[in-house]
């Protein structure tokens, strides 16, 4: 009877437990999360929606929702990446620090893919004489700009001239810069003070969404040609981005719940191919990605035990895809994906051991961190919580949503 008694007391601590833990803030005491996972998935989305973008063939996906896996994988990154970035700087709020982790996560790997386009891909697919490539400047802008985060727009010569979808030579870079202006969104609401005011963002974000729904005149804009098309793009992510700083925010009364996920993943599906696509997937995708990255099994790591190869993926992907369908034009989309990711996954391995590891552990001599607090969020190989092993692959950071209805950034000539 006595017994009886004592395990009745201690149900409701137990019970107690459960509920909290589904609680954002209490999750993230827990150094364990799937958002490496995730990453490996969002990237994989997009590699895979270029494959029917390139092949110039309609995605089934897009045909049913209105949204290509692209579009589903780069909104992935942005959520991910709002919420981890707002808890770097929460970690150490100082901006050269904060600048110089941002850097060496985006711009190491981006060079060495880029050098690698420029004077490999470029050579080998150029309808023009070597002399005549390497004699036009273009091929010099190209590689200094997109080393440095200018990567809208950028054509090489007579690369990909004659592929079924021409010119384009790296398509999923001109996200990259919307990325770093985030960043840039990050320090400075930081140094004043308004990453604490989740009442600014959640306001924030709804007015960006409102720029992707009927109610805004931009959503009729003819996509291409002119920026508005790619730029209801750019002010989609950006408003993804905040909610994921506003899921930080609130992380004290943020439940991860699986029945509002399940309700506002309904509200999206009841909603495609419509105009309110966008503005339910996106809460819909930014909640999922947090319940996903710390309520699913650990087993699912084995995935990433290679490494964070997500942005790799990113980096390399496009250049694999054109040259695939350089030396194949008819090649169906379901084979450019099983000859592509192989070959592009290998590429960023390689990335990963020999470049971004490397680059990412200098973070700790040029950015030192203070002692590290109760509740560190932490992925493999010594990543913080800030998602510094792979925040931004995309980062988050693909950009195959632009493809969709001729609104490439490469191809159009707009953002």
């Amino acid at each position: 009877m006595l017994a009886r008694l004592h395990e009745l007391k201690r149900r409701p601590a137990r019970n107690e437990g459960r509920v909290s833990a589904a609680r954002l803030e209490d999750r993230l005491r827990d150094r364990r999360n799937n958002f490496d996972v995730l990453r490996l998935v969002a990237a994989s989305l997009v590699l895979f929606s270029h494959c029917y973008a390139l092949t110039v063939s309609p995605e089934p996906f897009a045909d049913l929702s209105g949204w290509t896996l692209g579009e589903v994988g780069v909104v992935m990154f942005f959520a991910m990446s709002g919420f981890l970035i707002a808890k770097s700087w929460s970690d150490q709020p100082h901006l050269l620090p904060f600048a110089v982790k941002r850097g060496l996560r985006l711009l190491p790997a981006l060079a060495v893919a880029v050098t690698v386009t420029v004077f490999v891909v470029g050579p080998l697919f150029t309808t023009l004489p070597l002399s005549s490539y390497f004699g036009d400047p273009t091929t010099w802008v190209y590689w200094v700009r997109s080393c440095v985060l200018i990567t809208i727009a950028g054509t090489l010569p007579g690369v990909f001239a004659t592929n079924p979808y021409p010119n384009a030579v790296n398509g999923s870079l001109w996200t990259l810069p919307v990325e770093a202006c985030c960043y840039g969104m990050v320090a400075v609401f930081g140094l004043l003070g308004l990453l604490r005011r989740s009442w600014l963002l959640l306001a924030l974000g709804c007015v960006l969404l409102l720029f992707v729904t009927p109610l805004s005149p931009m959503t009729k804009a003819p996509a291409g040609g002119t920026t508005s098309g790619n730029l209801t793009l750019v002010i989609m992510l950006i408003g993804t981005f905040v909610l994921g700083t506003l899921a930080y925010s609130v992380r004290s009364r943020l439940r991860l719940s699986w029945i509002l996920l399940a309700a506002l993943t309904l509200l999206w599906v009841v909603t495609w191919d419509g105009g309110w696509v966008r503005a339910t997937g996106v809460p819909a995708i930014a909640l999922a990605v947090l319940v996903f990255a710390f309520r699913t099994p650990a087993w699912l790591r084995r995935l990433t035990a290679p490494g964070d190869l997500s942005y790799g993926i990113y980096v390399y992907a496009f250049p694999v895809q054109q040259s695939i369908a350089a030396l194949w034009h008819s090649v169906d989309p379901l084979v450019m994906f099983a000859i592509a990711f192989p070959v592009t996954y290998g590429l960023a391995f390689l990335s990963w051991r020999l470049i971004e590891k490397p680059a990412l552990a200098l973070k700790r001599v040029v950015a030192p961190r203070r002692p590290e607090p109760a509740g560190q969020v932490e992925s493999r190989d010594g990543a913080d919580a800030d998602g510094s092993r792979s925040e931004g692959a995309g980062p988050g950071l693909l950009g195959g949503a632009a493809l969709r209805g001729g609104t490439h950034g490469e191809r159009r000539g707009d953002a």
